[in-house]
């Protein structure tokens, strides 16, 4: 049986001596306790930059900033503020912040970009992951509701959504996606940056039916759908260190070479005593294969080591926890935005070359 102490044969580095990138806001009421689970796109073309600059008012300085970087990073991020208990709930919302490619602010918007008011998302709008396809930016989220707000009793509904933009600011709300995928509370939605095989594919996670709480995929012509489940592409290993483990999607897939996609994503753990545990993982997708597309894998990549990924809001007791819904290449390397202890929002890298030599040495 695996154990979770195996040592990574690529490791990451945390970036900026592992302090946060991105910390809540008290005066916020929307984000005063956690940040948390975001989105990157990462945009380095001028004129798509300066089209949004002038979109987003940025002052002098922000673009100066963007352009000595390089690129700027649209950070959609998760936030929740105090208890609303109107909703029995603290609702999370939707947060923008402008990043480097290294993951330095920028510049960050005071206002949720999207509230959790419409009434597939009334409790939550959660998890977002962003792919860009042409001019347009779709978000594949976590929708949280309740039929009866107010109420902690009425039923809850998990289900995948879609938005789109073009400017992170004024967004077009789809709501659940249409197809076979919402038939049970499902999550982790994640879009492949291109179609292969002339279909898009998206990552997801069942949490109830065949093979729950592994990692999914499913297809479609459109990225709008509706969406085919293609069963499992990857289960859970064991380990002898937890009682149960399950994965789920990171952020969408990073095109390669040849049909190759490298594939970040997380893993979750119970103890024997109940304790929780989240990494991050790697997988190397390769769909020139006529079998599984699943190359290899490396789990853990990573693990909560730090104070802030071990420790996070007391209130919420979300401790010993790495998630991400986001990674990206630049300078050779991949580029990791993550949310410790579901409180906090730091950054991490690993070099690209070696860690695909790693995978494609590994075992499945």
């Amino acid at each position: 049986m695996r154990t979770i102490t195996t040592p990574p044969p690529v490791v990451p580095v945390r970036l900026h001596g592992g302090r946060p990138v991105l910390e809540p806001i008290a005066q916020h009421a929307w984000e005063s306790r956690v940040v948390f689970n975001p989105a990157a796109a990462l945009i380095t073309e001028a004129d798509e930059w300066h089209r949004l600059a002038e979109r987003w008012k940025l002052p002098r300085a922000a673009r100066r900033q963007i352009a000595q970087a390089g690129g700027v990073v649209a950070l959609v991020y998760r936030a929740q503020g105090a208890y609303d208990p109107m909703r029995h709930h603290a609702p999370s919302r939707l947060g923008l912040a402008l990043l480097t490619p290294t993951l330095e602010l920028v510049y960050r918007f005071p206002f949720p970009v999207v509230d959790a008011t419409a009434d597939f998302h009334n409790l939550g709008v959660e998890d977002p992951r962003c792919t860009r396809v042409g001019d347009t930016y779709y978000i594949f989220y976590t929708g949280y509701a309740t039929e009866v707000l107010g109420d902690p009793k009425a039923p809850r509904r998990i289900q995948i959504c879609l938005a789109s933009t073009q400017d992170f600011l004024d967004w077009k709300l789809h709501g659940p996606i249409p197809g076979e995928l919402n038939q049970v509370d499902n999550k982790n939605a994640a879009l492949f940056p291109e179609p292969v095989d002339g279909r898009w594919l998206l990552l997801h996670r069942p949490m109830a039916g065949p093979d729950a709480m592994t990692i999914h995929w499913a297809e479609a012509q459109e990225v709008t759908g509706p969406w085919k489940s293609r069963g499992m592409l990857l289960p859970s290993y064991t380990y002898r260190e937890f009682a149960q483990s399950w994965i789920g999607a990171g952020g969408p897939p990073i095109a390669l070479d040849h049909r190759r996609f490298l594939m970040i994503y997380h893993q979750g753990h119970y103890t024997h005593e109940g304790a929780r545990e989240y990494n991050l993982a790697a997988a190397l997708l390769d769909f020139a294969q006529t079998a599984s597309p699943v190359v290899g894998r490396i789990e853990p990549l990573m693990r909560p080591a730090a104070e802030g990924e071990r420790q996070g809001d007391p209130e919420l007791g979300v401790d010993n926890v790495l998630f991400t819904c986001a990674a990206y290449l630049w300078n050779g390397q991949v580029v990791i935005p993550y949310a410790g202890a579901d409180s906090r929002i730091f950054g991490a890298s690993v070099p690209l070359e070696p860690l695909v030599r790693a995978l494609e040495q590994a075992s499945r």
